[in-house]
């Protein structure tokens, strides 16, 4: 079962923000569930079984309309967007009725997400619904969704008619026995060719062997 966090010590940053004719108005936040299109913009070079997680728990959150995965152009070690497209089909991403991956001209993740909300038309065609940066409430990844909301209440100009921001649901981080679960220590132990530490850090429905298949030139 996916766990969220309980998002009352965000009350204060849970706010919504829209446009109308006559500017920005700032609403509370109310018992109405929202529907949240979230985004998650990363290199992804290459996705983790952390990744697959978070996309999954926002899949299955019955809050989120959406979730957008933002996939940077920058190869970190030869590690390129196209291996990230082939890992998260072999990780089961097309089953995630929710999950669109799309990719980004921006390699800092940041400027990739508020972009996407500030300036994609692609970002349209979710009108009338609330984005949100995904986090975990892991150190202090939750940030990132205040940041979204904190620019654009200094920014109100900036946030397009029909668009509003929130903080989403805050997930509950996965717990790393071990090796700790990024994409640097995968990057790693695929170039050693090392198995069992792939094993740890790829989701448990997907065989280390057919995953590092993906990246032998």
């Amino acid at each position: 079962m996916v766990k969220f966090v309980d998002r009352l010590e965000f009350s204060r940053l849970n706010f919504q923000r829209s446009q109308n004719r006559k500017g920005t108005e700032v609403s509370e936040p109310s018992e109405v569930k929202e529907k949240y299109v979230i985004v998650l913009p990363g290199g992804y070079k290459p996705p983790t079984k952390g990744h697959m997680h978070m996309i999954e728990s926002y899949n299955n959150n019955p809050e989120v309309s959406k979730v957008i995965v933002l996939i940077g152009p920058k190869e970190r070690e030869g590690f390129t967007r196209e291996n990230s497209l082939k890992a998260f089909k072999l990780y089961g991403i097309d089953t995630l009725s929710k999950v669109v991956l799309e990719d980004t001209k921006h390699d800092n993740p940041m400027v990739a997400g508020f972009d996407f909300i500030e300036k994609d038309p692609r970002a349209m065609q979710y009108e009338g619904m609330t984005f949100g940066f995904g986090a975990s409430n892991k150190g202090t990844d939750a940030d990132r969704a205040d940041r979204l909301v904190k620019y654009f209440e200094k920014n109100p100009e900036r946030l397009r008619k029909g668009l509003t921001v929130s903080i989403p649901p805050i997930i509950e981080a996965l717990e790393s026995n071990g090796i700790p679960v990024s994409a640097t220590n995968l990057r790693k132990a695929i170039q050693s060719k090392d198995l069992d530490t792939v094993s740890q850090l790829i989701p448990e429905n997907v065989k280390a062997k057919d995953f590092i298949k993906i990246f032998n030139k």
